[in-house]
């Protein structure tokens, strides 16, 4: 009975380290952790990142904007908005392109405890280019609603980019609301 009892304490001894290694290992994959060598990833291939700053796609007219919900302006490698909609449109120097990498590798939000409403009304976007001047990624941002859209490449930092908020003013984007 007491040589069962000591298998006994010694498997429960093993099955402890096995669950602290295997809790080290998410912790270490989290988003956080593993973000990095993806956000490193994506400004490699980064030549040149535009913020833009809209009017919110809901006052465009109809056939600017047919599916409100669907991102169109972004077509044929070209961003297709009509000047009357246009408020800021920015080209990152050197220098902002590294803030932009630091402010979505530091300053993620976790969005899971904060209040995101069910409206969209974006006004904000940033775009990637790579070095042919192709766009490879956007995220489209509703600092008012924190909601964000994007392409796939770039859904592990989506949300990173509710927090930037401060730094697009930084970067002169003068236009936030109506």
């Amino acid at each position: 009975m007491e040589v069962l009892s000591i298998k006994t304490w010694i498997l429960l001894k093993k099955i402890c380290c096995l669950s602290t290694i295997f809790f080290l290992f998410i912790v270490m994959n989290s988003c956080n952790f593993h973000g990095k060598s993806e956000i490193d990833l994506i400004f490699e291939q980064t030549k040149k990142i535009e913020i833009l700053a809209y009017l919110d796609r809901n006052q465009w007219e109809v056939e600017d904007n047919p599916d409100y919900f669907d991102l169109k302006y972004i077509e044929n490698n070209n961003i297709k908005i009509k000047e009357k909609y246009l408020k800021n449109r920015i080209i990152l120097n050197s220098l902002q392109i590294d803030n932009l990498k630091k402010g979505l590798y530091e300053n993620c939000k976790s969005f899971s405890i904060f209040e995101i409403a069910k409206c969209y009304n974006p006004r904000h976007s940033i775009i990637f280019y790579n070095e042919k001047n192709e766009i490879f990624g956007y995220i489209e941002i509703c600092f008012e609603c924190n909601r964000t859209k994007s392409s796939t490449n770039l859904n592990f930092i989506s949300e990173c980019a509710l927090s930037q908020e401060e730094l697009f003013k930084k970067f002169g984007i003068t236009y936030f609301n109506e």
